[in-house]
């Protein structure tokens, strides 16, 4: 049995130490603003054999992200936080987290380049870009023509989700084998060289691709009133301002299994910390 300290983050934090605290002994810290504690809620840091950082782990490179507490955590308080030779498990690093554990002889594991949690975890994000759609596209979803861009985990169950409301679905990308999977489903198929001429058409657009794929010409193509719902890390909207004015709606949509699926999408983090766990037993 691992003793773990849960620092910060959104509600599906709570959800994964609920998880593990079946098997483990769990503490959170840094959700004195949460409403409910599924596992106990500590004033102090406690020493313990793992903490768990939050999705992700830092937003400034610096201090912990803990949207639950009153004040910035720093992440030097893992040297006291962790046991030598104890493990960090972090969402997505970054430079001075990866420093830190390895001047103090901490291990850090990344659960979110898991393949299994990138599985799962495409499902929460494309309901939830799906919960988006159906609430702010002035149409119904039967009939509407939606493009996705890129077809990833999450392009391919949002197609999937669309194609079962009757949505018609375009898929664009770059590989000739995502275009022959997304064709396989029943999806119209676009490579991104040929994008350009058949962006009047649609009604909506779901992004998945971090790149700038829509550039201030393709934003120009886009019929008025379109909705672009933008799935992806870092924005592929090129100009937010000039989508406003030519009548284009961007939702940025990040985080999204964290705040319409968090006790599913906890527990998916949950499991893959299990499974780490249990490969580093071996």
């Amino acid at each position: 049995m691992e003793k773990f300290l849960f620092l910060g983050g959104d509600l599906r934090m709570l959800y994964a130490a609920e998880y593990l605290n079946k098997e483990h002994s769990c503490f959170v810290y840094g959700f004195e603003n949460a409403e409910e504690f599924p596992v106990p809620n500590v004033s102090r840091i406690i020493p313990c054999d793992c903490a768990v950082l939050p999705l992700p782990a830092s937003s400034d490179g610096r201090h912990i992200n803990m949207p639950y507490h009153r004040e910035n955590l720093d992440l030097d308080v893992l040297v006291s936080a962790v046991k030598t030779g104890g493990t960090v498990f972090t969402g997505k690093s970054c430079a001075y987290l990866e420093g830190l554990c390895g001047e103090n002889g901490l291990k850090l594991k990344n659960y979110f380049s898991r393949e299994e949690l990138q599985i799962m975890n495409a499902i929460p994000t494309a309901e939830g870009a799906l919960e988006i759609l159906l609430s702010e596209l002035p149409i119904t979803v039967f009939g509407s023509k939606i493009l996705i861009t890129g077809f990833g985990r999450i392009g391919e169950v949002t197609a999937r989700m669309l194609k079962d409301l009757g949505a018609r679905v375009t898929v664009a990308a770059r590989k000739y084998e995502q275009l022959a999977r997304a064709s396989g489903l029943g999806c119209n198929t676009v490579h991104f060289d040929k994008l350009n001429g058949t962006l009047i058409a649609y009604d909506g657009v779901i992004n998945t691709v971090p790149a700038p794929v829509f550039d201030r010409k393709r934003l120009m193509m886009l019929k008025k009133d379109c909705l672009i719902i933008d799935l992806a890390s870092k924005t592929g909207v090129e100009d937010m301002e000039l989508a406003a004015s030519v009548g284009v709606k961007v939702i940025w949509a990040l985080s999204l299994p964290g705040r319409t699926a968090p006790v599913s999408a906890g527990r998916i983090i949950g499991k893959t910390i299990e499974n780490m766990l249990r490969e580093g037993g071996e």
